[in-house]
């Protein structure tokens, strides 16, 4: 006696109606789907995140600016040419800080007093740019204005907001 049906099929095997479970096409399709999100989103992050790095670095030249302001006022209103007669480490003597590859005060061009920043970011965009904080006393005060450097200066969309262009 033969096993087979009399169609010649073999009978079905599994749940007969009503499949449980997903299908290689529908985990295909959310694959698919999470990878677009994925794509989408990674430059929104990677922005992100090194806007917020600029900002914390931003965060660490404000002692220069205290540092390079008190100079400036006990010394005739004459702007500190070097890092050491602000008070300040040397432009490489950064280390600590994160986010900073190096610090400098200069007053050796027009207009004189600039703090420039050597961002340490990297596989960033902004790795080894610049930022500068340009001090003014039009007013009789120091007013400090932030700005990408002319020269390997940030890109606008990583800067903070008070320093774009």
């Amino acid at each position: 006696m033969s096993m087979k049906p009399e169609s010649g099929r073999l009978p079905a095997t599994g749940p007969a109606s009503g499949q449980s479970g997903f299908t290689v096409i529908e985990l295909m399709i959310v694959v698919t789907i999470v990878s677009i999100l994925a794509v989408i989103a990674m430059p929104a992050y990677v922005e992100y995140a090194t806007r917020s790095k600029v900002s914390e670095a931003m965060g660490f030249m404000g002692e220069a600016k205290t540092s390079v302001s008190e100079y400036f006022y006990t010394n005739g209103y004459e702007w500190p040419d070097s890092n050491e007669k602000a008070g300040l480490p040397t432009a490489d003597d950064y280390d600590a800080y994160d986010y900073i590859l190096r610090l400098e005060v200069s007053s050796s061009t027009p207009p004189t007093g600039v703090i420039t920043v050597t961002l340490d970011l990297p596989n960033t965009p902004a790795d080894e740019k610049k930022l500068q904080l340009v001090p003014s006393t039009s007013t009789g005060e120091i007013v400090w204005v932030c700005k990408p450097a002319d020269t390997d200066g940030v890109e606008n969309k990583y800067a903070p907001a008070n320093c774009r262009i």
